[in-house]
């Protein structure tokens, strides 16, 4: 991490600013975190469910993004990408549910 100085040479505070590829890690580890725990969820779930749970994850994208002033575009972006994250997740826990479907039969078989 790179240091920045404080706004007067004399004064003897610095902060630390992450690097372009430490924010992107961290990014990485957060979505990474996200699907994995959204997928194990949506396992769970049935589908009214998991539509309700996307819906109180956009309202919450909207109304954290309204306080925190991010402007409309920002937060539908964000509700996008909320989107395509629990798309993502949810195809990986319907695999998984088929995976667990085809080892009980294979089990039965046997």
């Amino acid at each position: 991490m790179q240091k920045i100085e404080g706004q007067n040479s004399d004064d003897k505070t610095s902060a630390t600013a992450p690097t372009i590829g430490e924010i992107e890690g961290r990014f990485l580890v957060l979505e990474l975190v996200a699907l994995s725990c959204s997928t194990r969820l949506l396992s769970l779930h049935d589908g009214q469910e998991t539509a309700d749970l996307t819906a109180e994850i956009l309202r919450g994208i909207e109304t954290a993004g309204r306080n925190l002033g991010l402007h409309f575009r920002d937060i539908v972006d964000a509700q996008s990408y909320a989107e395509d994250l629990l798309r993502d997740a949810q195809a990986q826990a319907d695999g998984l549910e088929d995976i667990k479907h085809a080892c009980l039969k294979l089990k039965e078989e046997k």
